[in-house]
């Protein structure tokens, strides 16, 4: 009975954020974020475009469907670089700052190769309905977001993961209206556009999402901490 009152209270504490004020701040933080490490998610973006296949194409001739293969093994990359670029810290966001989770990036980028392909190779490499997509991506922020505030182990890893599955359960609410249905509404915006253009409006799209529940994640586990992280 006490869990499902903790549930639902938090649910409410949730949908607060989607009042008027509160989100005016929650959109504010997320485009101060984009604004200040705008240099790093286009530098990043670039990577991913540098192996555009029909970039290669037009340019050198050159067709080949490896160049879409190393995207999407890329997206494994990247989508963990774009969270740690947005992610909050007193450091400066510079060599030293990201040579610190260096170990953070083998081990998440072992998961789909080593570990278990649970969702960047399944969910980047091989085609999931929208709807699939649409839950496991809040999922994926919050895992990278607790993962890069604890040690390295395999442990924590997947203590990272049950924290990241039960943030998104505490907030359900919240990512329900703030992600998966816009997510819809670009779904189908994207059949009216060009395959290539639709491809970087999500990317575009994935990195504002990042930011937004980066944000949101601080706001909650501050409230939240001892929900995730109990003694």
């Amino acid at each position: 009975m006490y869990l499902f009152q903790s549930l639902f209270q938090s649910w409410v504490e949730s949908l607060l954020f989607l009042k008027p004020s509160n989100l005016k701040l929650l959109l504010l933080a997320t485009l101060r974020i984009i604004r200040d490490s705008y240099k790093f998610f286009v530098g990043i973006l670039l990577l991913f475009v540098l192996f555009e296949s029909s970039l290669w194409d037009i340019i050198f001739g050159i067709k080949s469907s490896i160049f879409d293969i190393i995207q999407k093994i890329l997206l494994i990359d990247l989508f963990f670089m774009f969270v740690l670029v947005a992610r909050p810290s007193v450091k400066r966001k510079a060599k030293d700052y990201f040579g610190n989770y260096a170990w953070h990036f083998l081990y998440w980028f072992c998961i789909p190769l080593v570990i278990i392909p649970f969702i960047e190779f399944v969910l980047k490499v091989s085609a999931l309905p929208p709807i699939l997509v649409a839950v496991l991506f809040p999922i994926e922020v919050f895992w990278i977001l607790f993962w890069l505030d604890v040690r390295v182990s395999i442990k924590n890893l997947f203590l990272s993961l049950w924290r990241g599955l039960k943030m998104l359960l505490f907030n359900l609410p919240f990512c329900v209206i703030a992600f998966i249905i816009p997510y819809f509404i670009l779904v189908y915006i994207r059949f009216l556009l060009p395959a290539l253009l639709s491809k970087y409006l999500e990317v575009i799209c994935a990195i504002f999402y990042i930011c937004l529940f980066t944000v949101f994640y601080t706001k909650r586990l501050h409230d939240q901490f001892k929900l995730y992280f109990a003694e």
